[in-house]
């Protein structure tokens, strides 16, 4: 009977994961390629990082789990270890720069990079492990010039994939890997992680508030305060657009459309901010108050939502749920975005009419 370790590996919020990834290692049923994907700040990096230190370390104090101490552990905490190297925009941008080229997306050179790397032979440890991360910004020539590598893996590869958005991957690539989603994360546990490492409960439980269930942005946004400002600037422009008049609703759905074409995260993340808007108002309307996500705008959303119904306010979080779905299955973006503000509740006549401006979410 194989043992289980009873620790999270210290990862906030992906209990699950974790396990699959220890049952892997304890079974030793490691696989060649391994795919994780959820949005930008849940921790996707944080997961691989310790997932290679699991199957790297000298000193195991328990099955799969890392001593945190040992040569392989510590090489690996400072980025010098030699079976392990990453991929990404930012290494690939220094290549770019000197060929005077562009760094919108891992491009097919760096992918012939990544299947090189895979195939020399571990130096130190078992598995040369490959991180490729800003995966979704490959173009079909990269990605499948990289399912030459899923194919026909080295013995002792490992790739690891991490991906903002899933849907951006062909399904040849998906296939190819054991493929781990991840969700947001319970706010109390995000807080409760933030207490945990030295945060005061103030700042704690707003951060935890702000993050929409991503613990590794709530971890930055400690020590930045710059990202704390840029998501309060993101919720405030996600209120503005729910409180504005028809018209000038449909005029930021145009502009977030467009936004769309020059990249995909930003306005997902955006829609993302604006459904978890629509359910605190679904939430003061039900008398769940202190349930809200975003605490700090709850007066300004009761007086917004005092006349819409239960149902307006259902429907409402309903249109930006298919409004995601249609940008993640290549609908028009215009069509999908002003499809959906159509559906939203008329304003209230209490609202002012806000100024709308693009707010940035990184």
């Amino acid at each position: 009977m194989i043992s289980r370790p009873n620790s999270s590996w210290g990862i906030c919020g992906h209990e699950s994961a974790v396990e699959q990834l220890q049952r892997a290692i304890l079974q030793n049923r490691i696989s060649h390629a391994l795919l994780l994907a959820g949005p930008r700040g849940l921790g996707k990096t944080a997961i691989a990082t310790i997932f290679a230190k699991a199957i790297s370390c000298l000193n195991p104090p328990a099955p799969a789990m890392p001593c945190g101490e040992c040569r392989a552990c510590r090489k690996i905490d400072r980025g010098v270890h030699p079976d392990i190297q990453t991929f990404d925009l930012a290494s690939q941008a220094v290549t770019s720069v000197k060929a005077g080229g562009k760094n919108t997306g891992i491009t097919i050179e760096t992918v012939r990079d990544v299947a090189s790397t895979s195939a020399l032979r571990p130096i130190e440890g078992r598995w040369r492990i490959v991180l490729l991360d800003d995966a979704e910004t490959m173009n079909e020539v990269a990605q499948e010039a990289l399912l030459k590598t899923l194919e026909e893996p080295p013995p002792s590869m490992l790739l690891i994939l991490l991906c903002d958005d899933i849907e951006a991957l062909l399904p040849t690539i998906r296939s190819r890997c054991q493929v781990i989603e991840l969700r947001q994360a319970p706010r109390a546990d995000i807080e409760s992680a933030l207490l945990e490492r030295g945060a005061p409960e103030p700042l704690a439980a707003e951060l935890a508030s702000l993050s929409n269930g991503a613990p590794g942005w709530a971890f930055r946004a400690v020590k930045d305060a710059k990202l704390r400002d840029a998501r309060l600037q993101a919720v405030e422009q996600a209120v503005s657009w729910i409180g504005a008049p028809t018209y000038d609703r449909l005029v930021q759905a145009v502009r977030l459309a467009d936004d769309f074409s020059k990249g995909r995260w930003e306005p997902l993340e955006r829609l993302g901010i604006v459904l978890s808007v629509w359910r605190d108002a679904l939430l003061i309307g039900a008398g769940l108050r202190d349930r809200m996500t975003y605490q700090l705008f709850a007066d300004r959303m009761a007086g917004m939502s005092a006349e819409w119904s239960l149902d307006d306010l259902h429907r409402a979080v309903q249109s930006v749920q298919t409004g995601i779905r249609d940008l993640e299955t290549n609908v028009r973006p215009r069509l999908a975005m002003e499809a959906m503000v159509l559906q939203w509740p008329k304003p209230s006549r209490a609202t002012p009419t806000p100024t709308l401006t693009k707010a940035s979410t990184r």
